[in-house]
């Protein structure tokens, strides 16, 4: 399976994956985490020059970056420790600047060490 399908499951929140979890069963996973930035940085990787990009990986990575801090920013929701979570919504906010402007928003490979974990 390609990036690029893997990244559909994961936009569309089919079973299994960080989406589905996290609004099915308010259950912060880590690999499926792990999955969904690690396709969103290979794609993003992918596109890099590209004059034109496909509407369901743009709005796909808007999404997550709204989404994802909204719903999981609510006091009672289970979530992992303060300074994980915000690593993690920091992370899916800079996933979509690297998509957007081509351009790694750190230094080095930081960027990819921390999608692919």
């Amino acid at each position: 399976m390609t990036s690029r399908e893997i990244l559909k499951l994961e936009f569309e929140a089919k079973e299994g994956s960080f989406l589905s979890l996290l609004r099915g069963q308010l259950r912060w996973d880590w690999p499926a985490f792990r999955r969904l930035t690690s396709v969103m940085y290979d794609v993003a990787n992918e596109v890099r020059g590209s004059e034109t990009l496909e509407t369901w990986i743009a709005e796909g990575f808007w999404f997550c970056d709204t989404w994802i801090r909204d719903w999981t920013g609510h006091p009672n929701f289970s979530r992992p420790q303060q300074q994980e979570h915000l690593d993690a919504v920091e992370l899916i906010h800079d996933l979509p600047y690297l998509l957007f402007t081509g351009d790694n928003p750190y230094e080095g490979d930081t960027l990819r060490t921390k999608a692919k974990g």
